[in-house]
């Protein structure tokens, strides 16, 4: 039991913090499950049962919940050999009806949180002098699309963070990657946090962003499911030395490829055709 990796994962009520729990606690791993609502908690404990794997409460936007889980888990292991950035939240508007206080909560969580529980873990790894840390990011994180600016920003700056993080921390063989999911299907992009406006029907883009949204929460059935996100983490783990990006599905490996080698005159043309088409279809 003392001999097993310790992972620390935070989100893992669904989607891809569930599937990585579990498939982690399969593989061998000793697994510290957050999640920032207890109650959400019964389908994760009967998934793990017979597995090692204990569910501690984590709220990343608050600086003492984070200390919490990560002092308990500290002391029951010992240790934390990874850590998955996976809490997060996905934010849908136009940017400039957006309030300030939706602006601040969207970052608290996608950029302050994960740095917050980063910053809590990495005395630990550093003392042990090993760790690997994994930040789910997105294909949004690579790409912009209307609609999850907001969002694509605050994973944009998870990109950034992973690239620094990778420098600062090589002396203490800390790795660090970021894993891009592309269009997965999960509870996600359902549960997006809508602008006021917008869910008000007082948006000045309303008929659009309504179409963007359907379009958006509907995803091919061949799109993967959030277990290949966390086929992709344990990939990473297993790796002697670490990519610092995992993209996860086509479209996430493809796209950014596309835009890459695509001219901007072109590409803001393909934009253009494909905006005016939800303009049509949201009239």
């Amino acid at each position: 039991m003392q001999d097993r990796p310790v992972a620390f994962i935070t989100g893992c009520s669904t989607g891809i913090g569930f599937e990585t729990a579990l498939l982690l606690a399969r593989e061998g791993y000793r697994v510290f499950a957050t999640m920032r609502d207890l109650k959400k908690a019964n389908p994760l404990k009967e998934a793990a049962k017979g597995l090692d794997l204990e569910i501690l409460p984590l709220d990343v936007d608050k600086p003492a919940s984070v200390k919490s889980a990560v002092t308990a888990a500290v002391k029951k292991a010992g240790r934390i050999d990874v850590l998955v950035n996976n809490a997060g939240w996905g934010a849908f508007g136009a940017l400039e009806e957006f309030s300030d206080g939706e602006i601040r909560a969207q970052y608290e969580t996608n950029l302050f949180g994960l740095v917050r529980v980063t910053r809590q873990v990495l005395p630990v790894m550093r003392g042990q002098k090993s760790g690997r840390i994994l930040n789910i990011g997105s294909l949004a994180g690579r790409m912009t699309f209307a609609g999850i600016g907001l969002y694509c920003s605050s994973k944009y700056a998870v990109e950034a963070l992973t690239e620094s993080l990778r420098l600062e921390l090589r002396p203490f063989n800390i790795k660090v990657a970021v894993i891009e999911p592309g269009t997965i299907r999960t509870p996600f992009k359902a549960n997006r946090r809508k602008a006021r406006l917008f869910q008000e029907g007082r948006s000045a883009y309303q008929k659009t962003l309504e179409r963007i949204l359907y379009f958006g929460n509907h995803p091919s059935s061949s799109a993967p499911g959030p277990e290949k996100v966390a086929v992709a983490v344990l990939k990473a783990l297993r790796a002697r030395r670490m990519a610092v990006r995992y993209p996860v599905g086509r479209d996430a490996v493809w796209f950014p490829l596309l835009r890459w080698f695509m001219p901007d005159f072109l590409f803001d043309w393909v934009l253009e055709r494909r905006y005016a088409g939800f303009q049509r279809e949201g009239a």
